[in-house]
């Protein structure tokens, strides 16, 4: 009376299709996911964000402590540094020489404000920024594929990456 095959529709996959399926998505993970995970590449980013996050906060010191802050970049690293007179004596001084106290980063407990990359070419570079928040001067820093820019007038710091 009742056909069993004409009342339940068949549906599914065979083993075959299973195999195939799998073995097409090992050729791609071998293949694409590698490039997703190149660590140089999470390292130059963290770097840059690093570098990025360390000239804001030179700002935002020197506002705060209404005393001049040093960003430099020699080599392939970059530090933070105030004067270091005790009695404010030097607090508005561009001198390289005054600027040998260093800045603690915030919330970690480090005792420099420092940070480098191995293998980053970064041009050196010198950057004051005063009580009135201001940059010594108009800057762009390139860091791998990245820019860091700084407006002397008014000391914003932004990605400025094409």
């Amino acid at each position: 009376m009742f056909n069993s095959a004409s009342q339940y529709s068949e549906s599914g996959f065979t083993l075959i299709e299973l195999v195939m399926v799998i073995v097409i998505l090992g050729i791609t993970a071998t293949t694409a996911l590698p490039k997703f995970f190149d660590i140089e590449t999470y390292q130059q980013r963290g770097f840059f964000d690093d570098t990025l996050s360390a000239i804001r906060y030179a700002q935002k010191l020197a506002v705060a402590t209404n005393c001049n802050v040093q960003f430099r970049i020699a080599g392939n690293q970059f530090e933070l540094t105030r004067p270091g007179s005790s009695d404010r004596s030097q607090c508005s001084s561009t001198a390289a020489a005054d600027f040998t106290q260093t800045v603690s980063r915030p919330g970690s407990g480090e005792s420099r404000y420092q940070g480098s990359q191995a293998g980053a070419s970064i041009s050196d570079t010198t950057l004051y920024f005063n009580a009135q928040g201001t940059a010594s001067s108009d800057t762009t820093i390139a860091l791998a594929n990245r820019q860091i820019s700084v407006v002397r007038n008014t000391g914003f710091v932004y990605d400025s990456t094409p």
